[in-house]
């Protein structure tokens, strides 16, 4: 079927999506890579930006002979590599889809926030990064109610070494704002926030929905940063 992209969030795997897998592939052709050094992608030379990780997608799909009618949907960090793959490639979309992320670029206190997980989780490792990151990934319905999905982000936290996760803190402080070139999106784009996500300011889903031309927003109930292992279904 059509083919449908799914770019994780940070600092997971393309395995937040394996229900969405799983259901989707009945109709579309989905693709869910690991961004460099995730998952069960080996590290690349030089450093960690959102526009290699587009640049990588791009090398991917045209190695599987995908050129047009994508569905493009990104999570997070996901969202941020969306951004870039949209500057340039902006023709090969039929649709887009915005979970949990921001235009925004960081602040310098964002920034500074980041450095510090960086030295971190190098010096202390995935699985205490997990520890202090699940409470502020998770909404208060999961941490409450299901701890099954608890102990999925946190092994899939634990999966990644921790100095791809490092490289990333750092691409991610020094990623650009795309704000001013939201009214550039002109395929049809979905944005998906949740009423438990205290990482997204509303006012900057807000600040998408009303920029993006042809964009429709959708609140997911019950569920924090990472709506799509809460909130599958």
């Amino acid at each position: 079927g059509p083919p449908v992209v799914l770019l994780h969030g940070f600092p997971l795997s393309r395995r937040m999506w394996e229900e969405q897998i799983t259901a989707w592939s009945q109709n579309y052709r989905v693709i869910a890579p690991d961004f460099r050094g995730f998952g069960d992608s080996p590290p690349a030379p030089g450093e960690f930006s959102m526009a290699d990780c587009a640049e990588d997608l791009r090398n991917l799909l045209a190695t599987l002979g995908i050129q047009k009618e994508i569905v493009l949907l990104g999570l997070s960090m996901g969202g941020y590599v969306c951004f870039e793959f949209v500057r340039r490639s902006l023709d090969m979309l039929r649709g887009l889809i915005l979970v949990g992320t921001q235009p925004a670029g960081d602040s310098d206190a964002s920034r500074q926030a980041r450095y510090e997980t960086a030295e971190f989780v190098r010096r202390d490792g995935s699985s205490a990064l997990a520890e202090k990151l699940i409470p502020r990934f998770l909404g208060k319905t999961t941490l409450a109610d299901k701890p099954e999905v608890v102990e999925t982000v946190r092994a899939l936290i634990q999966s990644n070494s921790p100095e791809a996760i490092a490289q990333a803190c750092y691409g991610l402080a020094a990623r650009r704002d795309s704000t001013s070139f939201l009214s550039e999106i002109n395929v049809p784009t979905l944005i998906i926030a949740a009423s438990e996500d205290a990482l997204i300011p509303s006012a900057q889903v807000e600040t998408m929905r009303r920029e993006i031309r042809h964009s429709e927003l959708v609140m997911v109930e019950r569920c924090g940063h990472l709506s799509s292992l809460e909130q599958p279904n």
